[in-house]
C-alpha cells in the first residue's frame, strides 16, 4: 500500500502544479455551519442543484482504512492531509467498486458529458487538471485521497459518464478527513448519467433494475426522446413500454449505426425466443444489424445481452474469426427453474493468471450479503454457452462444477473490443449473460415480488413465445408501463450481481487481468 500511495502522489503532481500540496487557504466555514447529509448513504442536496454540502467527520472510522499520514506519502509540501470515505450507488444502499474520487482544479472545467459521443478511452470525460486524487474505490466502496489540499474544497465522484460533484467540503490539514458517504447521481439534477438504451423483452424485466439501483423515474423516456438517460425500446412478445409508448427496437435502435451510437450502453433483454423474427413480420437480426453492433462496440460502445440475445453472436461477424467469441447451445437450454442454481465467481482467469475485477466481484457480493455458502444463487439460469473462444472471451461466473444439471456452465462472460487488440488499445466491451434479472414480468425468485404480476386467470395471460411453463408454470403477463409498473423492493442476490456488472460496463474500461487505475489525465 505504501508503494502505491507514493506512486499516486507523483502521478497527480504531473496533472497540475498544486497537486499533492495544500495550497488552499484555511477554511473560513466552521464545521458547525455545514449541512449534515440526510439519511445513510444519501448526502443532502442544496435545493434542486447537483452540489451537496458535507460535514467532515475526522473521528471514528473502522481503523482499517489505508493511511497516508506518514513519510510514505512523500507529498512535495510535506503535508499529511488525506480525504477518505465511501461511495455508494444512486440508491445509497450498495457500495461501489472502481469509482474515482478527486478534488477538481477550479481552473479546469469539467466536461459536459452529455455532449461527449461514444469514443475510445476516457480522456474526453475528464478535466485537464485535478488538484488531488487517489486509487479508485475498493470492493467495500472505500477511497482515500493522499496529498489533499486543505480548506474548503469540492469532491467529484465519477465512473465513466456517471459523475456527481460535492461542494463546500471542509478539509483540516495534516490529518485524515473522513467525509460522509457519497453516492452517484440519481438524476440529471444531481449530476451526469450515461445514456443507457434498454431493449425490453418478455422474459427478463431488465428495465426495472436501474430504478431499484436508485435511478429516478424521471430519467425514463420512450426511445431516443430527450429529457432522460434510460431509453426504453420495446422488444418482442408483450414487452414493457415507457409511458405507454412503444418504440420498437428493430426500427429505432439497431436499424442504423447512428441510432446505436446515440447510447453509451445498450442492454438487450431476453425476448423469450431468438431475436431473429421467427413467426414475425418484422425484419430479422441479420448480418447488417450484427455489423452495426460490432462497429458500435469497436468504437467504444458497451453491450449487455441476455439469454436468447445470443442470436447476435451465434451467426454473422461475431461468429467469424477473428471476431468469434463462443460456440453456442442454441434454444432455451433450461437448467432447472424449480430451484436456484449455485454460481461460482471467477477469481482467476482460465490461464491461472490474476483476475482483479473478478476477485473484486466476489468480495463485493460477499460484502453486500448476496452469497450463500460463498456462491451466488441464480434463478432462471440457462446453458447456452457451449465453449468460450479464448483468450478474447473472459468468464466471470459459472455454475458450480458439482451441480449435476449443468456443471461449470458459463453464466456471464465479457469480450473487450476491438477483438484481439492489445489490452492498452481496447475501446469497448460486449458481455453476455445466461442468468436473467428475473424470470419475466410475471415471475421472480422464490419469495420475491415479480414485476407486472400475471392476471388472476392463467388462461388469459398467455403471451406467446415459450410461455411461462418454461419458468416454473403459471401465466405470462404482458409487461406493463415502466417505470410505474416496476415492483419497488430490495435487490435480489442476482440483481446485485448485475448491478455490479452494469457499473463495471459503464465505467472507464479496465483491461482484463489488470487492476483499476485512477482515471485522471
Amino acid at each position: 500500500m505504501k508503494t502505491m500511495v507514493r506512486f499516486l502522489c507523483v502521478g497527480v503532481a504531473v496533472v497540475g502544479s498544486s497537486a499533492c500540496s495544500s495550497t488552499h487557504s484555511p477554511s473560513t466555514v466552521s464545521p458547525d455551519e455545514m449541512v449534515t447529509p440526510a439519511g445513510a448513504g444519501s448526502p443532502a442536496v442544496s435545493g434542486a442543484g447537483a452540489n451537496g454540502m458535507l460535514v467532515t467527520d475526522v473521528g471514528g472510522g473502522t481503523g482499517t482504512e489505508p493511511t497516508c499520514n506518514d513519510a510514505s506519502c512523500a507529498c512535495p509540501s510535506g503535508s499529511t492531509t488525506t480525504i477518505s470515505g465511501y461511495v455508494y450507488d444512486p440508491a445509497g444502499k450498495n457500495p461501489l467498486y472502481n469509482v474515482s474520487v478527486y478534488v477538481p482544479d477550479p481552473s479546469s472545467p469539467l466536461p459536459e458529458l452529455d455532449k461527449v459521443p461514444v469514443a475510445c478511452g476516457c480522456t474526453q470525460l475528464l478535466p485537464a487538471k485535478v488538484l488531488a486524487t487517489g486509487a479508485t474505490t475498493d470492493a467495500t466502496g472505500h477511497f482515500q485521497i493522499p496529498c489533499a489540499p486543505s480548506g474548503t474544497v469540492s469532491l467529484v465522484v465519477q465512473t465513466g459518464k456517471w459523475r456527481r460533484q460535492y461542494d463546500n467540503v471542509a478539509v483540516t490539514p495534516n490529518q485524515d478527513n473522513k467525509v460522509m458517504n457519497l453516492r452517484l447521481p440519481a438524476n440529471s439534477a444531481e449530476g451526469s448519467l450515461p445514456n443507457i438504451a434498454i431493449s425490453t423483452g418478455a422474459y427478463d424485466s431488465f428495465e426495472c433494475l436501474p430504478l431499484r439501483m436508485g435511478v429516478s423515474a424521471s430519467e425514463y423516456v420512450a426511445g431516443s426522446a430527450p429529457g432522460g438517460h434510460i431509453h426504453i425500446y420495446t422488444g418482442h412478445n408483450g414487452a414493457a413500454t415507457a409511458t405507454g409508448a412503444a418504440v420498437p427496437s428493430y426500427t429505432n435502435l439497431w436499424d442504423t449505426q447512428e441510432h446505436l451510437n446515440e447510447h453509451d450502453v445498450v442492454i438487450l433483454s431476453c425476448e423469450g425466443q431468438e431475436t431473429t423474427g421467427r413467426s414475425e413480420t418484422r425484419p430479422v437480426v441479420d448480418a447488417t444489424a450484427q455489423g452495426y453492433l460490432l462497429n458500435y462496440a469497436n468504437a467504444g460502445g458497451r453491450v449487455f445481452a441476455s439469454h436468447y440475445q445470443y442470436a447476435w453472436f451465434s451467426t454473422g461477424p461475431f461468429a467469424t474469426p477473428p471476431n468469434n467469441i463462443a460456440t453456442w447451445n442454441t434454444g432455451q437450454q433450461l437448467i432447472d427453474d424449480s430451484r436456484s442454481v449455485p454460481g461460482v465467481v471467477n477469481a482467476t482467469l482460465k490461464s491461472g493468471a490474476a483476475f482483479p475485477e473478478g476477485a473484486a466481484l466476489g468480495q463485493w457480493l460477499n460484502g453486500v450479503g448476496a452469497l450463500t455458502n460463498n456462491q451466488l444463487p441464480i434463478w432462471y439460469a440457462r446453458n447456452n454457452v457451449q465453449a468460450l473462444v479464448t483468450p478474447q472471451s473472459t468468464e466471470w461466473i459459472h455454475v458450480d462444477p458439482s451441480d449435476p444439471a449443468a456443471p461449470s456452465a458459463p453464466q456471464y462472460f465479457s469480450v473487450d473490443t476491438p477483438i484481439g487488440a492489445a489490452s492498452t488499445s481496447a475501446c469497448g466491451r460486449v458481455v453476455y449473460s445466461d442468468l436473467h434479472v428475473t424470470g419475466g414480468p410475471g415471475m421472480n425468485a422464490s419469495g420475491t415480488a415479480p414485476d407486472y404480476p400475471p392476471p388472476a386467470d392463467p388462461a388469459a395471460g398467455a403471451a406467446g413465445g415459450m410461455g411461462m411453463g418454461a419458468f416454473g408454470g403459471g401465466a405470462m403477463a404482458r409487461a406493463g408501463v415502466v417505470p410505474t409498473g416496476c415492483a419497488q423492493r430490495p435487490l435480489t442476490p442476482q440483481e446485485e450481481a448485475l448491478e455490479f456488472m452494469i457499473f463495471d460496463l459503464s465505467s472507464c474500461l479496465v483491461p482484463i487481468g489488470s487492476p483499476p487505475k485512477p482515471v485522471v489525465k
